[in-house]
């Protein structure tokens, strides 16, 4: 899934709202006859950022524009994750029109699973993802935030705004 800023042509607001990505429009490559089909999203009433927000957004990057590449650190690299490289590390910056020197990915292990994840398997992907050509701006793990998460949970819970449920599998099946 990829996000973007965009004017709401349906209404006089003056925020922008994100934009989930979907597989439409021509790219400025298909109307020259390449039929390379790229990002274009639908627009979201509820996802419309307040201006106090946008101004903040653009006072701490700038012109740059970030996307994700969140692999599974549990296997190795395959067809799949070579498309989503595309999209990430290119396709969705050329459909933006955003500028070389303004782009960014980071790279995040999704390591939320430690049973099924190696190093072997890091390594591996780190290697290839570089192999293929692509250099992220930073490499990140979910695992890092467990902590401030964990942090989140308990405040929510002391707020009375979440609980722990201590059902057996059985009883939720039921």
């Amino acid at each position: 899934r990829v996000e973007r800023s965009r004017s709401n042509p349906n209404n006089n607001s003056k925020h922008n709202c994100k934009r989930i990505a979907t597989m439409s429009d021509p790219t400025p490559a298909e109307e020259d006859g390449q039929n390379v089909r790229v990002l274009e999203g639908r627009e979201l009433e509820w996802a419309k950022n307040s201006d106090s927000l946008l101004k903040a957004h653009k006072d701490a990057n700038g012109s740059i524009v970030r996307t994700r590449f969140p692999p599974e650190p549990n296997g190795y690299l395959h067809i799949g994750h070579a498309k989503s490289m595309n999209m990430n590390f290119r396709l969705a910056f050329d459909k933006l029109g955003v500028k070389s020197e303004d782009r960014r990915t980071i790279f995040r292990y999704d390591d939320t699973n430690p049973e099924a994840e190696s190093k072997e398997y890091i390594d591996s992907i780190n290697q290839d993802v570089r192999w293929l050509g692509w250099e992220p701006e930073r490499t990140t793990y979910s695992s890092d935030n467990f902590e401030q998460l964990y942090q989140f949970a308990l405040t929510l819970i002391k707020k009375g705004l979440a609980y722990v449920c201590d059902m057996s599998g059985p009883e939720i099946k039921a």
